[in-house]
Order: C-alpha cells, then structure tokens, then sequence
C-alpha cells in the first residue's frame, strides 16, 4: 500500500500582536458595584493568514470565556459580602480583578507568553498578584509544557531546582535561611514558567514558599545555557 504522505507543514508566520478583553462588571440588587473584572489576553491581527496562531488564539478566547465563568461564580460571594458589610454599618469596598499579558519570547519554534493577575480595591492595603505563563509550538500551535521544552523532564528538573536553590531571588531567601532547599523543592511546580531571551524564567506564587512572606510571585531566571544537551533546539 501506499504510505499516507506527512502534512506539509505550514509557513512559518510571525505574530502581529493584538489583544481581546474579557471584561464584566457585577452589581448588587441596589445597583451597587462588587465586582469588576477585565482580563486582557493575547490575540493576533494576522491569524486569518495561520492556522497555528488561530488555534493559539483560541486558546486564549476558550481561557478568556473560562475565566469570565469563574468571576460569575465569585460574584455570589462579592454579593454576600456587601449585603452582610451594609446590614453591619461598615465601608464597603468593590474588588477589581485585571490580567494583562505581553509576549515574553518568540523563536522559530516556541511563542511564549506572560500573564499577570491583579486583584484588589479602594481600602486594599495588600492587592494580589499572581503569575501566569503560557509557552506555544510555532508547528502546530500546541501548549507546550517544561518536559516538551527539554529531552529529558525529570533530569531538567533536577537542572532547575540545583540552580533555583542557588542563585537569583531564591537562592538568596535560601542563603539568608528564610527558606530551606527543601521547601523550594517541595513548591517547585517545572510548569510554571515563561521564556525571555535570557533563559526560563520560574515563579513561586504568594504564599508558595513556606517562611516568606508577601503577595507577589518570586522570581528567578535559569540561563538555557545551565541545562544544555537538555534544551531542545528549536527553544532558542
């Protein structure tokens, strides 16, 4: 028989960068504000012209839509909480969530992304912020995660943590004794991540690492030189 031919695959199109927000705000039955949310993602002017940033763009718009169901739910909550502040006599204060996203990296076989979530509000003393990242195959438009970037997921992670655990941010909390190897190893999530030109950047959400206090990501970046035979090709 015949063999099935492979799938010529597509030219490679570079992004030209757009936005679509998601974006709703919540009231209560007199009409007050609880809760107000806008969540800008990523999209593309030019995806007519590309199948894989479409299915990226879909992706995003499938998240978008997600998130926006989430926020429905939390609103009850914002709700509630405004009726049981104003039976008590006490001030009231609407919550604001906002995502904004940027393209962190873009190579000829990987587009990254970083996401960043606020949450907070007039009287807030200490907003949220959280991280988020996403990485795409430029062959197919695919999620990509830590172990598809490498050859070998679990030597990579390894990789990851020795160098985490001593340099950048984290290292220092280590060094300083405000957080042990262990801990950091115990938190260590190798799919929280995005890419920049100088490496993997991984994060910690607020909270993550036991001992240290704060309500932003921590942060460090691992050069794509420490992982070497590890990292794929196509990544840099």
């Amino acid at each position: 028989p015949t063999p099935t031919p492979e799938p010529t695959p597509e030219p490679l199109v570079d992004p030209v960068l757009s936005s679509r927000n998601f974006a709703e705000t919540y009231t209560a039955d007199d009409g007050t504000v609880v809760l107000t949310v806008s969540y800008t993602l990523p999209d593309f002017e030019n995806k007519g012209d590309s199948k894989v940033l479409t299915a990226i763009a879909d992706w995003y718009e499938e998240e978008g839509e997600s998130l926006l169901d989430s926020a429905r739910t939390r609103s009850a909550d914002a709700k509630s909480d405004y009726e049981v502040s104003t039976a008590a006599g006490i001030e009231f204060s609407p919550v604001l969530e906002e995502i904004k996203s940027e393209l962190s990296y873009q190579s000829d076989g990987v587009l990254s992304f970083r996401r960043e979530f606020y949450a907070g509000g007039a009287g807030m003393a200490h907003p949220t912020v959280l991280r988020m990242g996403e990485q795409f195959a430029r062959t197919d438009g695919h999620k990509l995660t830590f172990a598809d970037c490498v050859t070998d997921g679990l030597a990579a992670t390894d990789v990851a943590l020795s160098y985490l655990t001593t340099h950048g941010t984290v290292g220092e909390l280590v060094s300083a004794g405000t957080v042990t190897a262990d801990a950091v190893e115990a938190a260590f999530q190798p799919d929280h991540f995005y890419l920049t030109e100088e490496g993997f950047t991984f994060w910690f959400q607020p909270g993550e690492l036991s001992g240290v206090s704060g309500n932003s990501p921590i942060e460090t970046v691992v050069p794509y030189s420490v992982f070497e035979e590890l990292l794929q090709a196509w990544i840099v």
